[in-house]
């Protein structure tokens, strides 16, 4: 089933841009005065023709400003597949430091709150809490001393899932919930294979990160992938960003995000001091309160 299909039958309380929330798609001075459709057309098509390079990124950059007003709309009020997206605005798939743009002009002081915070700050805290627990969760952050910093992140990406586990209605284990978030590959696959090759129906459909090598060696190669929409992200900043990313994506794009992961993406939500989603709120605050008294 396509990711279109899918948003159709979304509750509304689902949906990234409703409507009545529009005023929240735009930034209070960052986007430039769009003019009249002709002109909208214009940067469209230009954005098109343009390459990424040294000599085209201030004129894209300018472009995508100048249409962000239609594009949230468009995006809000159709709910286009992340291909149909891409195809109109395919400068997000070669330069994709426009998704942080675009996330900036949305939640304007947000951008790069999950950058800032996640390493230095709720890192160490869900090691913490982790330490206190037992079983599994315990388990995961035995070692963590001799991990590469991709290592470590995963680590705690791991541990969150453990922290906040997919309800059984979702018929996904807690073990195997991070790989609804990002999954393994060996090195030397190509990219293009990773959103061409036939989708099993038993793998998550939604945009999730793919890593291409092992994180230990140094060489890894971490992609966001739209299977359904054939569609890969390559990204070289590290785990973190491509965490980052990942969850920009969902935003830009309207979707929801996967179910198994709800509470893991509305944690996500609170460090970016974004709502925290309604789902399973409860115990999402219960781990922010845990994170907040340790010292």
């Amino acid at each position: 089933m396509r990711l279109r299909n899918i948003r159709r039958k979304l509750e509304e309380v689902q949906r990234r841009y409703r409507r009545h929330k529009r005023s929240r798609d735009v930034g209070p001075s960052s986007v430039q005065d769009e003019g009249d459709d002709s002109d909208i057309k214009e940067c469209i098509n230009l954005m098109k023709k343009l390459r990424p390079s040294a000599e085209n990124i201030s004129s894209i950059k300018s472009a995508m400003q100048k249409t962000f007003t239609s594009r949230r709309s468009w995006i809000s009020k159709h709910s286009p597949t992340i291909n149909q997206i891409f195809q109109e605005y395919p400068r997000f798939l070669d330069i994709p430091t426009l998704l942080d743009t675009e996330f900036e002009n949305i939640f304007d002081g947000k951008g790069d709150l999950f950058i800032r915070r996640w390493e230095a700050s709720i890192m160490p805290k869900l090691k913490a809490v982790a330490a206190k627990g037992k079983g599994d969760v315990t388990a995961l952050i035995e070692g963590m001393e001799n991990q590469t910093d991709d290592e470590n992140c995963y680590t705690m990406l791991a541990v969150l899932t453990h922290l906040l586990p997919p309800v059984a209605a979702t018929h996904c284990s807690v073990k195997s919930a991070i790989t609804k978030l990002m999954e393994f590959v060996p090195a030397g696959s190509s990219i293009d294979s990773l959103s061409d090759a036939p989708q099993d129906p038993g793998q998550t459909i939604q945009p999730h990160l793919v890593c291409i090598g092992h994180q230990r060696g140094g060489s890894q190669q971490d992609v966001i992938v739209a299977k359904s929409d054939k569609i890969a992200i390559p990204l070289d900043e590290g785990l973190g960003c491509a965490v980052d990313k990942l969850f920009k994506l969902y935003w830009v794009c309207n979707l929801a995000y996967p179910t198994p992961l709800s509470s893991v993406f509305s944690f996500f939500e609170h460090i970016y001091d974004l709502p925290v989603s309604i789902n399973r709120r409860a115990k999402v605050l219960d781990l922010i309160s845990k994170l907040k008294s340790v010292n």
